[in-house]
């Protein structure tokens, strides 16, 4: 199925510079960040060496669930080696077929050098400014058929 959207571009929509945190951060130093941001995940390395992705979702499942102390565990442990990413000037069509691909929510975005410039998540997809016509599209291809 392909989407339109009114917005083209995946910079047209994405979470610009995100913050980056080191693989030798401890977990709670990473859930500080994420929260100073108001992010769910931060990618891991630097802009120019993306090492994997750290969400929420990791520290609580992987770490916390387990009786892990979050202020000695470190962010290597716990983070999402394999990293899904798009190019800043992708489609949206072709990023949301990515996630869709891959069942993810989020992309990491990198321009042409591979230098990290911003994550795409899908609430950036299903924004504000969004018509009626295009998110129905978006949750269709997602979720199936839906009634706006």
């Amino acid at each position: 199925m392909t989407l339109k959207f009114n917005v083209t571009k995946v910079k047209e929509l994405m979470t610009l510079q995100p913050e980056m945190i080191s693989p030798n951060a401890t977990l709670q130093q990473a859930a500080k960040r994420m929260e100073a941001a108001n992010y769910g995940a931060l990618p891991v390395g630097t802009e120019t060496k993306l090492q994997g992705i750290i969400t929420d979702r990791d520290i609580v499942v992987r770490a916390l669930a387990h009786g892990k102390n979050p202020a000695t565990e470190k962010v290597s442990g716990y983070m999402t080696k394999s990293v899904h990413t798009c190019d800043e000037n992708d489609s949206l069509e072709d990023a949301s077929e990515k996630m869709h691909r891959y069942n993810v929510s989020r992309l990491i975005v990198e321009d042409k050098e591979g230098k990290v410039t911003g994550i795409l998540f899908f609430g950036n997809i299903l924004r504000n400014d969004a018509d009626s016509g295009e998110l129905a599209g978006v949750l269709k291809h997602c979720c199936g058929p839906v009634t706006v």
